[in-house]
């Protein structure tokens, strides 16, 4: 047979292997579709897509890094497209999930630079600034008698993964502050006296993360000027050290507030970091060090207390054992915790999480409450887990989040404190017992508002509605870090009001945290003295409220979950 013969031969046999299987492959459909059809039917729903319909795609461990180098640049120079991804900067892989995200209500935020009556901050932050020049107050200002404020020589004087001081200058003498967030500016820095030379700290920042930056100037005689920039934080470079301090959580000694899950394997991590989850309590499919050296820099791990120093390697911390209150005896104490479960020194934070049975209206343990104290003073943060859907079976427990919450910071006595927040059925059927993104949201805020300075979502896996929220709620914590790690102050609302009500105060800004813990629509007067008369916009942009001798009224639908935030008076 001539040689060209076979050759053709060989290439019919191998083009067939090749057609043959590819119609083999799982998912693959000889048929062809039309292209009318296929045009005409929706594209199938992305897993974790969140409610505005983007997609958030679970990139795991990915090193691409932000597409903005790291740094400070006015905001004028970044483009459309980059500006547009993760509400004011860019997604990496320290922020995976978050790309979905865009601003749309940045500019109906822009008044809570400088409060109520403030101007429009401006456009662009070039070295040619375009200038506001408008009264702070609501009263008529005196006739300016100087030069209008210019801000200039802006930098960074130092810049971590997690915190950044900003330096700048102005023309004539201003008080001067900076605010910052990841989709608009609601930070404040405290502001700067009166002085032509200005510095500000950021602080509760993330590794490969853009925020947006506004400096704000304010001249004797009320001239102010805004300008705009962006800030991208780096990568982490070498080890971190996780400590507790002042009530909060830190890392290298800035604040931080982890958003956790319970024994993930590495398999299924991925996942959890395309939503935020930036803390992995021990590893269900391994050690500890195994899954830190997997993680890298992308997140961090808690190691089993028990476990060797040699499988708690590159843990940023330990946990005690799971529920540890459940077979102690009433008279457990902090000497038999410890002797128990030593501390052991360079290992880090002790964190704990109880049942709910220290709660004053949950039924005690059989053996009492006795253990409590000790078990508290045995841990550098301590947790608990409730689930009023499935643990309770109840479906209209969530105020039990909130009070439960309360009662678990007066038990830390100054600790930081956490909860978990039931992410799926787990053990209780029934009409509107299975977990859903409106009773994860609620049930989230509700243990912020009263005080967590963590979150755990349990079990470790969801559906993708669920998943969805996770994300957005990650997001909005991770803008407000430094704010949320803040001691509550007074807030309250009537006796018997279905919506609970938390508030933070942080360099003069106040901050409401208010959730309907109701399936009805409800409305309710909150009362937070430190507002004063002032003016609250939520964090969302959709609702504007303005207090009275500190207290405003609002309605809110079934387990609405809304942050509302007053400039510094």
């Amino acid at each position: 047979m001539p040689l060209r013969t076979v050759l053709w031969l060989l290439l019919a046999v191998v083009a067939g292997t090749t057609i043959g299987f590819r119609i083999g492959l799982p998912g693959s459909d000889p048929s062809p579709v039309a292209a009318s059809a296929a045009a005409g039917q929706p594209s199938p729903e992305l897993e974790f897509a969140p409610p505005s319909g983007r997609p958030v795609t679970p990139r795991g461990l990915d090193t691409g890094g932000p597409s903005a180098s790291p740094g400070l640049q006015p905001l004028s120079s970044v483009s459309s497209s980059s500006a547009a991804r993760n509400g004011s900067g860019v997604a990496s892989s320290g922020d995976p999930g978050t790309a979905a995200f865009d601003a749309p209500y940045a500019a109906d935020l822009s008044f809570l630079t400088f409060g109520t009556g403030a101007a429009t901050p401006s456009s662009s932050a070039s070295s040619a600034p375009t200038e506001t020049t408008t009264s702070l107050t609501t009263t008529t200002p005196a006739a300016p008698t100087g030069p209008s404020p210019v801000i200039s020589d802006v930098r960074t004087v130092s810049l971590s993964p997690f915190a950044a001081t900003i330096s700048w200058r102005t023309n004539v003498p201003t008080t001067s502050r900076l605010v910052y967030g990841l989709d608009a500016p609601v930070v404040w820095s405290a502001p700067t006296t009166l002085s032509t030379s200005h510095q500000a700290r950021m602080t509760g920042l993330t590794q490969l993360r853009s925020y947006r930056l506004d400096l704000a100037a304010r001249s004797e005689d009320a001239q102010t000027t805004v300008e705009e920039f962006l800030l991208t934080t780096p990568a982490i470079s070498g080890p971190v050290h996780a400590s507790v301090g002042g009530g909060a959580i830190l890392r290298d000694g800035q604040p931080w507030f982890p958003k956790m899950v319970w024994a993930q394997c590495a398999d299924a991590v991925g996942g959890n970091l395309a939503l935020g989850i930036d803390l992995f309590m021990g590893n269900g499919c391994g050690t500890a060090s195994q899954l830190a050296t997997w993680l890298g820099t992308a997140a961090f791990v808690l190691g089993d207390a028990k476990h060797s120093t040699a499988d708690r390697a590159g843990a940023l911390g330990v946990h005690l054992p799971d529920e540890w209150d459940t077979g102690l005896p009433n008279n457990f104490s902090l000497e038999d915790a410890l002797g128990a479960v030593p501390a052991t020194p360079g290992s880090g934070p002790r964190f704990l999480t109880l049942t709910n049975h220290f709660y004053s209206r949950a039924e005690p343990l059989p053996q009492g409450r006795g253990m409590y104290p000790g078990l508290a003073a045995s841990a550098d943060v301590l947790g608990f887990d409730l689930y009023p859907l499935q643990n309770w079976c109840r479906w209209d427990s969530f105020h039990d989040v909130f009070d439960a919450q309360i009662d678990l910071v007066s038990l830390a006595r100054g600790k930081p404190t956490f909860q978990w927040i039931e992410a799926r059925r787990m053990d209780c059927t029934g009409e509107l017992l299975d977990p859903t993104p409106e009773t994860l949201r609620a049930e989230t805020w509700l243990a912020i508002a009263g005080g967590a300075h963590a979150i755990g979502y349990f079990p470790n896996n969801w559906t993708a509605a669920v998943g969805a929220e996770i994300a957005r709620t990650n997001h909005e914590i991770d803008g407000l870090v430094s704010v949320l790690v803040e001691p509550n102050i007074a807030a309250s609302v009537a006796v018997g009001s279905y919506v609970k009500a938390g508030a933070r105060e942080h360099n003069g800004a106040v901050y409401v945290i208010a959730v309907n813990a109701s399936r009805g629509t409800s409305s309710a007067t909150i009362t937070v003295p430190a507002l004063a008369d002032r003016t609250l916009r939520t964090l969302d942009g959709l609702h504007t409220v303005t207090a009275s001798g500190g207290s405003f009224t609002d309605t809110f639908g079934p387990l609405e979950a809304r942050i509302y935030i007053a400039a510094p008076a």
